[in-house]
């Protein structure tokens, strides 16, 4: 099943995601942590999603995906399947099974588009360059940069009130 919706959501995968992905690894989110803050300086927001994998909304998350039919009802007994602990089984009402191959996909689907948030928000607040002029909704995208290693993310810009506006909004 990863094998065959993984290609898929690697092409919808926003740029500045790395984590458990095929070709991608933490030396590659330095590196663009990096090549972030090398030309200017910037306020640093450094955030890990508490308990991630363990909280990821079942409902939301099939929502997500958009896929009916026999792709929805697998994942969908993925994450409902349950879990033996200690001879005990528990039921699983939130989050993805822990050491399961498919796992890393769905906590990358369900985190998926938490950048463009944050870029669209961004768009909206009033930012000028140095001669005054009004910047372009393009270049206050490119102003934040946002990268996001599986659960744990760093978000950058020179204003320390975006930055503030962001964390505000990943909260939420």
């Amino acid at each position: 099943m990863k094998l065959a919706i993984e290609p898929e959501w690697e092409a919808k995968f926003e740029p500045n995601s790395y984590g458990f992905r095929p070709g991608r690894s933490c030396h590659d989110a330095i590196k663009q942590i990096v090549t972030s803050i090398q030309t200017k300086p910037k306020y640093v927001l450094d955030t890990d999603i508490t308990k991630c994998f363990d909280k990821i909304d079942h409902e939301a998350l099939l929502l997500k995906t958009g896929y009916k039919g026999r792709i929805y009802y697998h994942i969908r007994s993925w994450l409902k399947a349950g879990v033996l602990n200690e001879n005990v089984f528990e039921e699983t009402e939130a989050g993805t099974p822990q050491g399961g191959v498919i796992s890393p996909l769905l906590a990358n689907i369900a985190l998926h588009g938490m950048e463009e948030h944050l870029k669209t928000l961004v768009e909206k607040v009033e930012m000028r360059y140095p001669t005054g002029k009004v910047k372009s909704k393009r270049d206050k995208r490119t102003s934040l940069a946002v990268i996001r290693y599986a659960d744990d993310l760093v978000v950058m810009h020179e204003n320390k009130e975006v930055v503030l506006n962001c964390k505000e909004a990943l909260q939420e």
